[in-house]
């Protein structure tokens, strides 16, 4: 994935805390894609102004103990955008 790439969400889309589990919601398709604690900072993150390297490095610098950063990012990115909650534009 190119780290300059922006993503774009997809507004029609919300978060949603459904008993404990976080959940984007698409209430018009009836489309639910559920989002671990990680993959929904990403999805938080996606503000069609950071790129996924500006996203990666703003979590690295929160969470300095984990080694898997960008490969957690990219790979959450990537079931975003195949679920239709992101696009992600090579805007740079």
């Amino acid at each position: 994935m190119n780290s300059g790439a922006i993503p774009h969400p997809n507004t029609e889309f919300s978060l949603e805390e459904i008993d404990d589990e976080l959940l984007l919601y698409h209430p018009a398709k009836t489309k639910a894609v559920y989002l671990n604690e990680t993959a929904a900072l990403v999805w938080q993150l996606c503000d069609s102004k950071r790129s996924v390297s500006e996203i990666i490095s703003l979590l690295e610098e929160n969470y300095p103990e984990s080694d898997s950063i960008s490969n957690d990012v990219e790979a959450t990115l990537k079931q975003l955008a195949d679920n239709g909650a992101v696009e992600i534009h090579n805007d740079q």
